[in-house]
């Protein structure tokens, strides 16, 4: 096992931020995709494991952590600009990935890229996806539209209400562990999440990922993530959390209909951050889809 390289891959608008574990010679590619408000360093536990046998990409998303690309929250189009990135970045890689992995946001990126381009990678293993219900989207749309987002979408409010300054990274460390999203983490994971997380802002730190954007992409759920399974060409293996799950159970199963193979896993005692709680299953999920080679 080796440790990550922090890297940059530069556009027109900005730059993407990335770790990457090199992995063996000619090892098989995985690109993972983080949740909403995170980060590539929060899953540096579940990933590290990984690079005895694969080249891994961690990216950090529009808006988090230290990607630079460009932020309008007035402008955000939905997922498609998570979409549409994540798209970017693996072009520019110059390897198919043998799995394109994600938790929560990531997980529905990943699925809209490969619905969207096919050939982009060999599997997916998407870990608690959000797969809202129509319904439940198109009241987030409208509550944005009319500016009552906090009132109509508990995860709006929360977002906005999230302290964003602190004076050093261990008070956030601190403040963070036992608590809230946090409440079910190791205390190490939350120290990596800290570890990029937060930046340097004049005398102390700020939230990379800023509270308005956050809440911007919970007030834009994508539609229709079901119909996504005529589009998608690959295996899907998906991993749900026994409580709370965000992957609507009637949405899930329609894209299972669509799609064929799906490969659906629900991991009980688990939250919808089941990649911090249960590490080991979404590894093992992950060299399944890789293959034998793996």
């Amino acid at each position: 096992m080796n440790a990550p390289i922090r890297r940059s891959m530069p556009f027109s608008d900005g730059a993407v931020s990335y770790l990457e574990w090199q992995g063996p010679p000619g090892a098989p590619l995985i690109v993972f995709t983080h949740a909403n408000g995170f980060n590539a360093s929060t899953y540096k536990a579940l990933l590290l494991p990984l690079s005895d046998a694969f080249r891994i990409v961690a990216p950090d998303m529009r808006g988090h952590g230290l990607t630079t690309l460009a932020l309008d929250k007035s402008k955000l189009p939905g997922w498609r600009v998570y979409r549409d990135d994540l798209i970017r970045l693996v072009s520019g890689l110059g390897a198919r990935p043998a799995v394109m992995a994600g938790h929560s946001l990531g997980a529905s990126a990943a699925l809209m890229a490969a619905a969207a381009k096919p050939d982009l990678a060999n599997a997916l293993v998407l870990s608690e996806p959000v797969m809202t219900s129509d319904r439940i989207a198109i009241v987030a749309r409208m509550a944005r539209l009319f500016g009552v987002s906090e009132r109509f979408v508990p995860l709006v409010l929360a977002a906005r209400k999230r302290r964003a300054r602190f004076a050093a990274r261990e008070d956030a460390v601190n403040g963070f562990a036992g608590r809230g999203a946090f409440k079910t983490w190791p205390r190490e994971t939350v120290a990596d999440y800290v570890e990029t997380g937060l930046v340097p802002d004049r005398d102390g730190f700020r939230l990379a990922c800023a509270p308005d954007w956050e809440a911007a992409t919970f007030s834009v759920f994508p539609f229709h993530l079901a119909r996504l399974g005529r589009k998608v060409r690959v295996p899907v293996t998906v991993l749900t959390a026994s409580e709370r799950s965000t992957a609507y159970n009637p949405s899930l199963e329609g894209f299972m209909r669509r799609h064929g193979r799906v490969k659906r896993i629900a991991v009980p005692g688990t939250t919808h951050f089941l990649p911090m709680e249960r590490p080991e299953i979404v590894r093992r999920e992950i060299r399944l889809a890789a293959g034998p080679a793996a």
